[in-house]
């Protein structure tokens, strides 16, 4: 494809194969760590430490228009381009993607949504995922950028393994969970992560999961509405964190580092803007706190958001910041824009001048990331 007509999408996702840590893991640990396990009605589901997880479903339902709800999934089921690098780069051919980045599927699930690993346990489960992760991108590493796992119950070992992250090839940044296991993001317990995180030029990213307070997915499930209320106010997690984030000095502190917002959609945030000039021009003297810059100094310099079919976002793009915005496919996923991502893409950006496109949907994931 011609440079002109370059699409690169900033969020899709990798599904580890079933016996990734059947084979990396310390042998001590193997029975403990991830793996597929069968469930009664005839599909599979994750599990790990002997706690399952939610049915092999949504996360591998890319451009299949079946029900995650209805669909009773296994491994045979999953599309080959989830898992193989070579067939991944032909599912992106077949789309017209020119590069991704790539955060995980199963290791999602257990990193920031339903099961807390044990500490022994979860340090070497990042790892081995992360050495997964670099050899597949390896295939092809100017289509293909790894955001590796980071432990966080202990700081040290989280400085210890993003330094191992940025040696190892392909590897773009690294992720943190929405909350950390302890006390919240404005911490300056965690000062060593955005420091260590400036310094190497890894990009931090935080992925959409749950607002604090709420309950984790398989107790919302049995709730009423339970599963409508998680998803629609999961977006929200995003905004929370970056207020910690941002009102607490991070970027202040640390002017080189740069956080992206993953799958938390773009709409929200002209209104997070608006509200933190607001906040700096009613609340700054009595709060005792003097914020040098407004959130808006903040974008497309120091935060970036993915996004899908956001229209209203796009919309208000001018507030935002245009180089803010990264477009995203999220493959494998049931709501993924594959193999359909051009046509999409007319719908959601109609109307909006061709070099503005090309920013969102090209040029600023590929400068971000160096692609």
């Amino acid at each position: 494809m011609s440079e002109a007509n370059r699409i690169i999408s900033a969020d899709d996702h990798i599904q580890e194969p079933p016996d990734l840590w059947e084979t990396r893991l310390p042998k001590h640990l193997r029975e403990r760590g991830p793996r597929l396990v069968p469930l009664p009605d005839g599909g599979s589901a994750w599990s790990a430490a002997g706690q399952p997880s939610r049915p092999f479903g949504m996360q591998v339902l890319a451009g299949t228009g079946r029900d995650p709800k209805l669909t009773k999934l296994t491994w045979a089921d999953c599309p080959k381009g989830a898992y193989d690098p070579d067939a991944r780069l032909a599912d992106m051919d077949i789309d017209g993607i020119h590069a991704t980045v790539l955060f995980p599927n199963t290791c999602l699930t257990f990193f920031i949504r339903q099961v807390d690993l044990e500490p022994d346990l979860f340090g070497p489960v990042c790892r081995a995922y992360n050495d997964f992760l670099s050899e597949f991108c390896s295939t092809n590493p100017k289509r293909l950028g790894g955001v590796g796992l980071i432990p966080l119950y202990d700081v040290e070992e989280a400085v210890a393994e993003m330094r191992r992250v940025a040696r190892l090839p392909g590897m773009k940044g690294v992720l943190f969970p929405i909350y950390p296991m302890k006390n919240d993001w404005n911490d300056l317990a965690y000062e060593p992560l955005w420091s260590t995180a400036e310094e190497l030029g890894l990009i931090v990213h935080i992925h959409t999961g749950k607002p604090r307070g709420m309950p984790k997915q398989p107790e919302m499930e049995k709730q009423n509405s339970g599963m409508q209320i998680y998803i629609q106010l999961g977006r929200m997690s995003i905004m929370e964190t970056l207020g910690y984030i941002l009102w607490s000095g991070v970027f202040a502190r640390h002017p080189g580092l740069k956080v992206v917002s993953v799958e938390g959609d773009i709409g929200w945030l002209p209104y997070f803007i608006e509200r933190g000039a607001k906040l700096m021009k009613r609340h700054t003297r009595w709060t005792g706190q003097e914020v040098e810059h407004p959130p808006s100094h903040y974008m497309g310099r120091n935060f970036f958001a993915t996004f899908e079919e956001d229209r209203l976002g796009v919309q208000l793009r001018h507030i935002t910041g245009v180089d803010t915005l990264l477009w995203a496919s999220d493959y494998p996923h049931s709501q993924t824009t594959w193999p359909k991502s051009r046509e999409t893409i007319e719908e959601t950006f109609a109307g909006v001048p061709a070099d503005e496109v090309r920013r969102m949907v090209c040029d600023n994931t590929a400068k971000l990331y160096g692609f």
